[in-house]
């Protein structure tokens, strides 16, 4: 640009500069035939257009056109529909909570975790129960694994009192999570602050009482649907009254996107539960308005990371949308939406690259406008979260609000054409499978039936199918193994030592109460519950008073919780056990063709493909007779070998390679590196066994041929 292109500024007589001036307008179809041009005469289809396990077809670019008719954007921040975002100031008054869950089992352990967190930048209480309290049973009741195991052991006041110890509830937002738990937690947590000489409108969090979830999950429940939905109103009553700032209700889609759901399943999922809680506490005399104020959602963060922008965008439009069917005003209509990075993508081998996971999932769900996020510490999968592993997780959040200064950006996404373009088909897709399940009846139906699971398992399918054909990847699992890292260390507690200590804390703790009058649920029932908490009631105990006679218990196909890895680790680990026993690892040898530029490239590609199963590769610098290869094959005791050179050198060294070598050891596995074409047929008669290419299955050949050595 010459100088007298350049603008310049001077008082009274200053022009814009419009770079877009300086160039021709260039429409798609011609973008798209200089495309062509490059591709070189693949097809433009398979090689630009990206499907999604979504159902939804990613473009290369998108323009000003697909915005065109999309309703979400007559909106801005803080406005109905409220696409981009709940508030109209986004972070810039308050950030979102840094709310780190802290599984640990015993109270006194929580405790030291939760002081030492939030005094390093964590700044609410994510409380997950263990599986014996958020079902309702105290730890004598309880299997091992069950008490102290992904969360806390609370059953007394003074386990509380000990989890909470010099916690000031006016300064910091508590979260529990409480299965189907929420009316006996409630009963603990407002005995506490009596205790205190506090009331309970000085709370802040949630109970996230979320029958349904725990249904999925477990594929039970202790009590009845009936009774469930029973304690949910009560606590949303009681709520309502008396802890304003204080959800009682829950969504989680853990449940559903553990299982491999994709991010429209996800929401459809969560649209259909929240749904049903609106539908019973209106039933038991809520109005809308107090019904959608009173329930949380919790959205997993996944790997995808603008379509997981573009779920959350969604989620507050379609839930505007029912609330307002419903009658429900503007402020009900906004969502609560805390996330949580997801499990399904998370490795145990080369698990610090689960610190870029989930940075890149604590990223969109910040740019997707979260209120509150917990990022899963990168040891999650492997072990109890060390203290390292936790401040690392801490201080993603930390970094991403005080370093990348995204609390001073309002709706970063906004605008869009990707993103906007996406939203709207993430919205149309969640619906649609929303309407589904509404025309089964409702999601209670749905998981009865099963058709949850089932739509859910094919999704899964999808992505483990697409894992093992390598056109989605798993960065050290099946690509890029390092096989000689060291594993981290396992520090699974003794649960069995766990229940042990628990069973004896709350036995020592534990009074007789008369709760034979818990079972009226009417206003002052929480505070009756608080009061026998105070006196000792456990709450194991609580719940079994409230509850009775717990009617018909529902079952339903339990949602699975998967990782798409463990079919990797699982070919990983029978080969680390093989190495110990052998003292190596299953051999594999790499027969090279002449010079290295003649077989590099399949040699790098070969090595990577089986070191995927765990294969020990050995190659030699080249060889240039069938003689000296298969002598350098026998000579290195591997029972399989890879052809690796060019298809033209192919032609005359496989067939005379694989005879001579068959007849001198039949037993060897030969394979070739590359796809033979119409030569396959003579090469299979020489004695070839099978080749790898880019199209091969990475999981189904390492897994035979570990199978076929007797490693699996």
């Amino acid at each position: 640009m010459s100088n007298t292109d350049t603008t310049t500024s001077s008082v009274g007589d200053q022009k814009a500069l419009n770079l877009l001036e300086e160039f021709a307008p260039v429409d798609y179809a011609t973008w798209k035939e200089a495309a062509e041009k490059l591709l070189k005469g693949a097809p433009f289809d398979k090689k630009m257009l990206t499907p999604t396990p979504e159902g939804i077809t990613l473009q290369p670019i998108y323009r000003q056109e697909d915005m065109e008719g999309l309703e979400h954007l007559e909106s801005f921040p803080g406005e109905f529909n409220f696409s981009r975002g709940a508030t109209d100031e986004g972070y810039l008054k308050n950030a979102w909570k840094i709310a780190q869950e802290l599984p640990y089992g015993l109270p006194e352990e929580f405790n030291a975790a939760a002081l030492s967190d939030m005094q390093r930048g964590q700044d609410a209480l994510n409380v997950a129960l263990d599986i014996a309290g958020q079902t309702g049973r105290d730890p004598a009741e309880a299997g091992v694994g069950e008490v102290g195991a992904c969360g806390l052991s609370v059953a007394t006041l003074e386990d509380l009192q000990k989890a909470f110890k010099d916690v000031v509830p006016e300064a910091v937002n508590i979260n529990f999570q409480s299965g189907v738990s929420g009316v006996a937690v409630a009963a603990l947590l407002v005995a506490w602050l009596k205790e205190q000489g506090k009331e309970a409108k000085s709370l802040k969090g949630g109970l996230n009482l979320d029958p349904l979830g725990v249904l999925a999950r477990s594929g039970s429940l202790p009590v009845s649907l009936d009774e469930a939905f029973a304690d949910m109103a009560a606590l949303a009553s009681y709520c309502k009254d008396n802890a304003p700032e204080f959800t009682p209700v829950g969504v989680s889609t853990l449940p559903y996107a553990n299982a491999g759901a994709s991010a429209v399943e996800e929401l459809a999922c969560a649209l259909a539960t929240g749904t049903v809680y609106l539908r019973k506490l209106m039933e038991a005399g809520l109005d809308i308005n107090e019904a959608a104020k009173a329930i949380r959602f919790e959205f997993t963060l996944g790997a995808n990371f603008f379509m997981e922008v573009s779920k959350l965008r969604a989620a507050r439009i379609l839930w505007s949308k029912i609330v307002s069917e419903f009658g429900g005003d503007r402020q009900a209509a906004r969502m609560q939406i805390h996330g949580r990075t997801g499990l399904w993508n998370k490795t145990v081998h080369d698990p610090y690259v689960n610190m870029l996971r989930t940075t890149t999932e604590a990223l969109s769900g910040v740019v997707g406008g979260v209120e509150s996020m917990h990022v899963s510490p990168f040891d999650e999968v492997i072990e109890t979260p060390t203290t390292f592993s936790r401040r690392i997780a801490r201080n993603t959040q930390i970094i991403l609000q005080e370093e990348c200064e995204l609390r001073a950006v309002i709706d970063p996404a906004g605008g869009s054409w990707f993103i906007e373009n996406l939203t709207d088909q993430v919205a149309k897709g969640a619906w649609g499978i929303f309407q589904e399940i509404e025309k089964e009846g409702c999601m209670v139906a749905a998981l009865q039936s099963g058709s949850v699971q089932a739509r859910i398992a094919k999704t899964n399918a999808g992505r483990i199918k697409l894992l093992t054909q390598r056109r989605a990847n798993l960065v050290g699992t099946n690509l890029y193994p390092n096989l000689k890292e060291k594993p981290l260390p396992k520090t699974t507690p003794d649960f069995s030592e766990v229940k042990k200590q628990r069973v004896e804390a709350v036995k020592a703790a534990a009074k007789d109460v008369d709760l034979s009058t818990l079972a009226d649920r009417d206003d002052g029932l929480i505070d009756r519950l608080a009061a026998a908490a105070s006196q000792g009631a456990t709450l194991g105990a609580i719940f079994k008073a409230l509850h009775t006679e717990p009617g018909e218990v529902p079952s339903v196909t339990a949602l699975p919780s998967v990782r798409g890895a463990q079919i990797f680790e699982e070919m990983r680990d029978a080969a680390d056990a093989y190495t110990q026993a052998k003292g190596h690892g299953p051999k594999m040898f790499l027969t090279t063709m002449g010079p290295l530029r003649k077989h590099k490239a399949r040699a790098d590609f070969t090595r990577g493909f089986f070191e995927v199963g765990g294969f020990d590769i050995v190659a030699a610098d080249g060889f240039d007779s069938v003689e000296a290869a298969v002598a350098g094959v026998k000579a290195s005791g591997s029972e399989l070998t890879v052809i690796c050179g060019t298809d033209d050198a192919y032609v005359e060294f496989v067939p005379a390679f694989c005879k001579a070598l068959k007849a001198e050891a039949p037993g060897i596995k030969i394979i070739l590196a590359g796809d033979p074409g119409e030569n396959g047929p003579a090469y299979t008669e020489a004695g070839l066994d099978d080749f790898i290419s880019i199209r091969s299955n990475v999981y189904d050949i390492n897994k035979k041929y570990l199978e076929a050595i007797g490693v699996m």
